[in-house]
């Protein structure tokens, strides 16, 4: 490491110590800390933009968080920093986690993982959060990931691909990370709206006679098919025992009994304001005869509806229909507010899932099957 970024660190450390010393009004300061969280962005751009969502998630998980933007191809040859309290109340006393900044530019981005590593607290669990494209063979990300006992990927910025090659990564080292993607804890309300189709005794025996899905997602036609929609078709078929096999070079999916699933990928329109390959609608069909269900279930979120002047909604709507209808004549219709469409609600959640997650690895496994024949959505 070199004389500067040595001086950075020593100035950075000593900034930290001054946060805990107690302010003259005698207001008591708690330093509390219970993980290290790595935040590496391509940008620094990105990085301003994240930086709230890690200080929102601090407020409620205290941590040193220690966010980096890496920018080699930068004309300047230099990393700067500083070191910031990120404070909650807490009854008398001010709780208070600790943000750290790095900005890694031109050759001195070589650096970028000593300079992290200098400032992780000892003895406690290191999460690392990886925006923006990744690659198992990135020196910097390599670094990190060896040291790190779990690796949050976001594949709304880069890929399903990318989540699946990381993955493919960890199962061959020796203290293996673990993987998690933010797209998986953004699906786990579709994933319990799908499964209350078939909750009841009367519909429960149906969901091993599925004959058709369809999965819409908000991109332009021909789009590749999404993270959202590949780990949600993942997980579908791995929960349903699927298996996929190729005729005449086509894709295919059979169920456990032999029958042929019938799947249809779309796409919307995607409104201002809605991410890249957002979910828009799954619909799901069950039955013996494929030409009469005997059940159809939809779940259709209802894009950009919102209006951010009106209460109580937003620009990318969070609202969604789900729909049950049966051969019975039973039709069910309900809306449900998806609620927390926030980065740092996201970010949360996962941190507080489990770490291992075999649905979540058998899912990315699947998705690997399908998304080797580089299905697009029409």
């Amino acid at each position: 490491m070199s004389g500067a970024s040595s001086g950075l660190i020593g100035r950075l450390e000593k900034e930290l110590q001054q946060l805990w010393e107690t302010p003259g009004d005698g207001t008591r300061i708690a330093r509390v800390c219970t993980m290290n969280i790595e935040v590496v962005s391509p940008s620094t751009e990105l990085l301003e933009r994240y930086a709230p969502v890690i200080d929102e998630v601090t407020g409620s998980i205290p941590a040193r968080a220690i966010l980096a933007a890496i920018e080699p191809d930068s004309e300047t040859n230099e990393i700067t920093g500083a070191a910031t309290g990120v404070a909650s109340a807490e009854n008398a006393a001010k709780i208070c986690s600790e943000r750290v900044t790095l900005a890694c530019r031109g050759n001195a981005a070589a650096g970028a993982a000593s300079a992290i590593e200098a400032f992780l607290l000892p003895e406690l669990p290191t999460t690392l959060v990886w925006l923006g494209r990744v690659h198992e063979t990135d020196p910097i990300f390599e670094d990190l990931a060896n040291d790190a006992n779990r690796i949050i990927l976001d594949s709304e910025y880069t890929s399903v691909a990318s989540v699946i090659q990381v993955a493919s990564w960890a199962r061959k080292q020796p203290n293996a990370p673990q993987i998690a993607d933010l797209a998986w804890t953004r699906i786990a309300t579709w994933q319990e709206m799908l499964a209350r189709f078939f909750d009841d005794a009367a519909t429960r025996d149906l969901a091993m006679k599925v004959t058709k899905i369809r999965i819409v997602q908000a991109s332009e036609s021909g789009a590749r098919l999404g993270p959202e929609a590949a780990l949600l078709l993942g997980w579908v078929g791995t929960r349903l025992g699927w298996k996929t096999a190729r005729l005449a070079g086509a894709m295919r999916f059979k169920r456990p009994d032999g029958g042929t699933i019938t799947v249809e990928l779309g796409s919307v329109a995607r409104p201002e304001g809605v991410a890249p390959h957002t979910l828009a609608t799954v619909m799901v069909e069950a039955g013996d005869d494929a030409h009469a269900p005997a059940l159809r279930g939809t779940i259709e979120r209802e894009l950009a509806s919102g209006l951010a002047e009106r209460e109580g909604t937003t620009v990318d709507a969070d609202v969604v229909v789900w729909k049950l209808h049966r051969e019975d004549g039973t039709d069910i219709e309900q809306r449900v507010r998806l609620r927390a469409n926030k980065a740092a609600k996201w970010l949360e959640r996962t941190l507080h899932r489990p770490a291992i997650d075999n649905a979540f690895t058998e899912s990315v496994a699947f998705a690997e099957s399908i998304i080797q024949d580089g299905l697009t959505v029409s």
